[in-house]
């Protein structure tokens, strides 16, 4: 059994060997192929998986723009004059003062 498979073998190999002969530029041409194939598909792929991480960290930033900007809001509103006015008056019971109380001095720089 073992010599009629290596009979076998041997009579594909005779029969192939002058194939890859003639045809070696072919069969290199095809391999070549194969492989850029190959290439293709690998690139099309990291780019789009690429394209998708960059969607995402696109809405990321959307995000946090917005965040920002509530953020400007709400600074813009804690520390308005009006705010700050009310506060002293309610919180520290200060209040602006009378003219009599008023002194202005002059600074003199050297």
């Amino acid at each position: 059994m073992l010599f009629t498979a290596l009979n076998k073998y041997y009579q594909f190999l005779k029969l192939v060997v002058p194939l890859l002969r003639h045809y070696w530029l072919l069969i290199l041409v095809v391999f070549c192929l194969l492989v850029t194939a190959h290439w293709l598909i690998q690139v099309t792929h990291q780019s789009r998986s690429q394209h998708v991480r960059l969607q995402t960290l696109e809405g990321e930033r959307d995000a946090l723009q917005v965040e920002w900007g509530r953020l400007l809001l709400e600074e813009s509103a804690l520390v308005s004059s009006a705010r700050l006015e009310h506060l002293a008056r309610q919180e520290l019971g200060l209040r602006l003062p009378e003219g009599n109380n008023l002194q202005i001095k002059r600074v003199i720089q050297p």
